[in-house]
């Protein structure tokens, strides 16, 4: 099912993994680093902190790694709540024999180390945020969420706190997006950007990880009561199902965003597939106690409570699959998908799954034909998936309807046909099916044909012609409306080989029944092909082509809705695009808060990173509790509303590092102001409170 190309063992639980293009690391609960050379596979352990101290809980997600070379453990050295560290060289020499003799060799990290304080013990979760992982995040038992900089530990944030222990914290790739849950059942999604609360719910049990996909439009989450969440950030809607049959403890996500690779207690991982938050795939380890999971090119690593790591091959015999697919030989596909059950997660799995497709067609073609042990041995390498064994068992439960619906086509029989065919929709997807339309549609416009070049004379030949459809109950409106009144289907027709498509349709909406001619769906097809083309010219900022296609399509009044936003779509662009060339920045940001459609924009993306880069600049005062100098450094966004709350925190913030800076030195004097300022600006809050009492200054 799998293919496990290493094993390690630690000390304790892993509850933190981590790898780049030469290296693995990883962390246990009992206080040790572990490195490993992808060259070599030599492993070696190194001491993060006291080590004698007593392990963390085995699934407590108290470890992290930063994109840029550093890792954050708990610690409770000197009243800090975590350590932030240099990750150290990975050595390619030696061999590893045993466990024991690699934590007993373990020496403690010798690279920077910096110290984060803040929380009222040691810090029970973590995570780094940013695009090259800038900052920190923390949870504790004491309910609160801070922002810290990786670089000198200066808090730089303060998240609003929850009434109990936080579970867990994830962030999005850029930072932007924090999610965190505590014990109470709560979960929240911050906008770490405005300043804004995206989601606060609470649900049926802790929400033990989660993940941000779709360009952090959506969030996946897992619960340890065996629900799976999707929510829907932009929609406010969750689609919510209970899948997991054991506790679910930690989720990755697959290179094309479209699947959850999800670890549980009971040693299970599952493949959740995101587009409808089903089950796609199951595999059952030969451990139990999943307690981390990461993605890394083709690795899988799974982390273990018991100490052991595995290493697997994602992609295992994909060139046995690859070569199969090219030859369409599904039988081999399907015994490589048996070897390597990560290849169903594989781009090139979806050619497997558009064969399935395809093969349908092939399927009920057998069927018509009478050729069953045909069908059965073409399905046969695609029908261990569950869905697809009912669609094909429905088909073969039907497979006498198939060739009698076929023999009945063939032999002109076509009020037969029409009539099996009515009740038996499944038949639509055929070929006599569509063979059997086409006759109607020629005939149809035949008919119309010779009373078009002689009314009177050739009527009765007309109906002779239309005489065998004339039984059928969902042809014979058309035809009795073509008899009686075919002057209109006429003038319908001049107005199409005239392109007068204005008043074709207004014809159409007078008379309805001249949709069902196969000449509308051509019409409305040529419609929606140039609906498609519109959107593709607005995203590629091509507003002159898509201007002129909707001026040709105009007159296509079934769509005129969708022309019409399409066209508002060109104007509030152009408009948006021309506030952006002026820089009047809150004009702009009025206009998306107006329309925020407008927010995923690339050029307003774009020009959102100037407010991120002054953001990223204005922390370093935050940290350094410069007020002034922070207040400078965002004054230019004074006036833009959306950057209004952000900013407040950040010289909030800056204000609180300045009065802890001066009450650690006993300047008491020199912060009375900075006092009256805060006490002014922000008022008694509870992190006020909380520093005043800390240097017993609440009096």
């Amino acid at each position: 099912m799998i293919k496990v190309i290493k094993s390690f063992e630690a000390a304790g639980s892993i509850i933190a993994l981590h790898a780049n293009q030469n290296s693995i690391f990883f962390t246990d609960n009992k206080h040790f680093l572990y490195s490993i050379d992808k060259s070599t596979w030599v492993l070696r352990a190194h001491i993060i902190s006291d080590n004698s101290a007593a392990p963390l809980h085995p699934y407590q997600k108290s470890s992290a790694f930063g994109t840029r070379g550093s890792g954050i453990y708990s610690v409770d050295t000197d009243g800090s709540c975590a350590v932030c560290y240099t990750l150290p060289p990975v050595s390619s020499e030696g061999v590893a024999n045993s466990i024991r003799n690699v934590t007993a060799s373990a020496k403690p990290i010798s690279g920077e180390k910096i110290f984060l304080y803040g929380h009222d013990q040691r810090s029970e979760v973590m995570t780094f945020g940013g695009e090259n992982g800038e900052y920190i995040f923390t949870g504790g038992t004491d309910g609160k969420v801070y922002m810290y900089s990786s670089a000198n530990a200066h808090l730089l944030m303060s998240l609003r706190s929850l009434p109990d222990y936080i579970a867990h914290l994830s962030a999005n790739e850029s930072g932007r997006y924090l999610s965190y849950s505590a014990y109470d059942h709560s979960l929240h999604v911050i906008d770490i950007r405005y300043q804004t609360e995206l989601l606060n719910t609470y649900l049926g049990d802790v929400i033990e990880d989660s993940l941000f996909f779709k360009d952090s439009r959506c969030l996946y989450a897992i619960s340890r009561d065996g629900v799976s969440y999707i929510f829907d950030l932009r929609e406010h809607t969750v689609l919510k199902k209970a899948i997991f049959p054991t506790w679910p403890t930690c989720c990755v996500i697959d290179s094309t965003f479209r699947y959850a690779v999800v670890g549980t207690r009971g040693g299970y991982i599952h493949i959740v597939k995101l587009s409808d938050n089903t089950i796609f795939a199951n595999v059952k380890l030969d451990q139990k106690g999943i307690s981390s999971l990461l993605i890394n090119d083709n690795y899988l690593l799974v982390g273990f409570n018991n100490g052991y790591v595995y290493v697997v091959d994602l992609f295992a015999y994909i060139d046995d699959f690859s070569q199969a697919l090219a030859e369409y030989d599904y039988p081999s596909a399907k015994k490589s998908l048996d070897r390597n059950i990560f290849l169903t997660i594989h781009p090139m799995s979806q050619m497997f799954e558009e064969a399935w497709e395809k093969l349908l067609h092939e399927i009920r073609e057998q069927f018509s034909v009478g050729n069953t042990l045909n069908a059965m041995e073409s399905a046969a390498p695609f029908l261990s998936d569950v869905s697809r064994k009912k669609e094909f068992d429905f088909l073969f439960q039907k497979q006498k309807e198939f060739e009698k619906f076929r023999q009945l086509v063939e032999k002109k029989l076509y009020p037969e046909a029409y009539s099996l065919l009515e009740s038996s929709p499944y038949l639509h997807k055929t070929d006599s099916a569509r063979k059997l339309e086409a006759v109607f549609t020629k005939t149809f416009a035949q008919a119309k044909k010779i009373i078009a070049a002689d009314p009177l004379r050739n009527f009765a030949r007309a109906q002779e012609l239309l005489k065998p459809f004339g039984k059928v109950a969902s042809k014979k409106e058309i035809i009795f409306s073509l008899i009686k009144k075919y002057p209109i289907f006429l003038k319908a027709d001049n107005y199409v080989k005239e392109r007068n498509f204005k008043n074709y349709f207004l014809l159409t909406e007078e008379h309805p029944l001249l949709k069902n001619e196969d000449i509308y769906k051509k019409l409305c097809t040529i419609a929606e092909n140039n609906i498609e083309k519109i959107q593709l010219y607005i995203n590629t900022q091509r507003y002159n082509e898509a201007v002129e296609t909707i001026k040709q399509i105009v007159p296509f009044l079934p769509y005129k809705q969708q022309l019409s936003r399409l066209a508002h779509q060109v104007q509030i662009r152009r408009k948006l695009a021309e506030l952006i060339q002026e820089n009047k920045m809150a004009e702009a940001y009025e206009l998306v808060g107006m329309y925020p459609a407008l927010e995923s924009v690339d050029f307003f993306v774009e020009y959102e990173k100037i407010f991120d880069k002054a953001v990223s600049i204005a922390m370093i005062s935050v940290g350094r509790g410069d007020i002034q100098q922070t207040q400078s450094i965002l004054s230019p966004f004074n006036n833009v509303k959306r950057f209004k709350s952000k900013i407040r925190e950040c010289i909030r913030q800056s204000a609180y590092n300045r009065l802890e800076s001066l009450f650690q030195k006993h300047e008491i004097t020199s912060a009375q102001p900075i006092v009256a300022f805060y006490l002014k600006e922000f008022g008694k809050d509870n992190d006020y409170e909380r520093l005043t009492k800390k240097y017993g200054l609440n009096e």
